[in-house]
């Protein structure tokens, strides 16, 4: 027989458990609607004391099956195992979550979490499958200050007429992981905002699944979305920095592509410079901050090929100096 003082640390354990984990339905008046719905989910490693990160998840159309709620209900798992406060805004009667009062309810919800609780605006994410996937890109990108990374999953859009070529220069030197299914039409739907994305100097990822479908209920769904999660967010770690001398500076068209890169192949380098050309010297370090490669090298206004089929698979730095402007451009680049 267990001893009571055994039972009761087991009591007490379950209890702090179950009230350090939150899962919460609610509603604000807000335009139109006097009960604007929303569901949250608070993950048991919340500190009120530290910085959070959180997840903004947009729901499917189909209003048979989706809302705010049944949303929030899919994702709890996978917000629990990366310790994301999950929001999950309602879509409304239609069911679509880009109506214009369901996307100015989206950013005062995220405005009114910011005041709930205490959240880390440089690890604020976005989500979403289906029409929340088209979503995740109209929104997400109009918003280039507010999300610091996308997870589109199975995106309902056709080529990139909904996501504007506007839209996709915000994505630069933003992380985006693509999520799709292999049988969910990838020439219209996945494909050519890929390609367009890279073009326009996303950092880009991606898992097209061999035989799947239109669906959020693909195999192994908790470890896919974390493996994009995890990504977007390890990119999310180094931000592009730049220091010039005033008014006399070049400018990078947010185009050193493509990246990821496939091993072997040259990476490009995109310019505009004053001059034909420029003195640079580029310097590549490995995630331990060992340098492996350094040269000098004359970039051309325009697009330049960098050689650097030598490297290994992995993530680096690459550190551009353009001497005669005092210039410097670090950008992290992946190679697959």
């Amino acid at each position: 027989m267990m001893k009571k003082s055994g039972l009761m640390t087991i009591i007490m354990l379950l209890t702090i458990q179950f009230f350090s984990q939150q899962r919460i339905d609610g509603n604000f008046p807000f335009q139109t609607d006097p009960a604007k719905k929303y569901s949250l989910y608070i993950p048991s490693s919340y500190n009120a004391t530290a910085p959070n990160k959180l997840m903004l998840g947009l729901h499917p159309f189909n209003t048979s099956r989706w809302n705010g709620i049944s949303w929030c209900d899919t994702l709890i798992n996978f917000a629990e195992i990366n310790n994301l406060i999950l929001v999950c805004p309602d879509g409304g009667l239609d069911g679509k979550i880009d109506d214009p009062i369901d996307t100015a309810f989206t950013t005062a919800l995220l405005d009114s979490v910011k005041t709930w609780y205490n959240i880390n605006i440089n690890k604020t994410y976005i989500m979403g499958f289906s029409w929340g996937g088209k979503t995740t890109y109209t929104y997400g990108l109009n918003r280039p200050n507010v999300f610091n990374g996308y997870l589109p999953i199975g995106a309902a859009i056709s080529g990139t007429s909904e996501v504007t070529v506007p839209l996709q220069l915000n994505g630069s030197n933003k992380a985006v992981y693509i999520i799709h299914g292999g049988l969910d039409s990838p020439n219209s739907r996945f494909y050519p905002i890929r390609d367009s994305l890279i073009s326009k100097g996303a950092i880009v990822n991606t898992n097209l699944m061999a035989g799947i479908g239109h669906t959020i209920d693909f195999p192994n769904r908790d470890f896919i979305l974390s493996t994009g999660y995890q990504w977007i967010d390890s990119v999310n770690c180094y931000q592009l920095s730049v220091s010039t001398k005033p008014n006399d500076s070049p400018k990078l068209e947010n185009r050193i592509f493509p990246n990821p890169i496939k091993q072997g192949n040259p990476i490009n380098i995109e310019l505009t410079l004053k001059n034909n050309f420029e003195n640079a010297s580029v310097s590549i370090f490995d995630v331990y901050g060992k340098r492996v490669k350094n040269k000098n090298v004359i970039l051309r206004n325009g697009i330049n090929q960098l050689n650097i089929t030598s490297l290994p698979k992995g993530i680096y730095i690459f550190s551009i100096k353009l001497n005669h402007y005092n210039t410097q451009i670090n950008k992290k680049i992946i190679i697959k």
